[in-house]
């Protein structure tokens, strides 16, 4: 895996540093009197510094192969999926209060497996918290569903 991570870093690594030049070619301009290429230029070296040290850290041999997923390892994400795919279907029909609140439900017992007090709690404290954030701070209009 190291080896496609080198492959990766060195490929960014000279993004970078192209992507460098050309922005001293835009004009740099000064700290005073920033040009067209100031800003592109300080990212792209970022970029650069970022991939290099990467690149470093990466050296030596690879480890030994190993599958990408185990066995068992594909339930959790399939299962996040498909829940989040029912909230979204829900959330028109259920409304904002009913989705949410399911959603967590869901999650908590089915995904991460938590016990009863943690569910009960953040799914309540959960739901109340994204309406207080949603609804009342940042104003955007929830769906009213059956219950809501």
């Amino acid at each position: 895996m190291k080896r496609f991570e080198r492959v990766a870093a060195g490929i960014f690594l000279v993004i970078g540093a192209g992507a460098a030049y050309l922005a001293l070619e835009m004009g740099y301009g000064s700290v005073r009197f920033p040009g067209p290429g100031f800003l592109p230029f300080w990212l792209a070296g970022l970029l650069t510094l970022t991939a290099a040290i990467y690149l470093l850290a990466r050296r030596g041999p690879d480890a030994a192969a190993r599958p990408l997923w185990e066995r068992d390892t594909w339930r959790r994400p399939g299962l996040s999926a498909v829940i989040m795919l029912l909230f979204t279907l829900l959330m028109g029909w259920l409304g904002f209060f009913a989705s949410t609140f399911l959603l967590f439900l869901a999650w908590l017992i089915l995904v991460e497996r938590e016990r009863w007090i943690t569910v009960g709690a953040v799914s309540i404290l959960g739901t109340l918290g994204a309406y207080i954030l949603f609804a009342v701070l940042l104003k955007v209009p929830l769906p009213k569903g059956l219950l809501f």
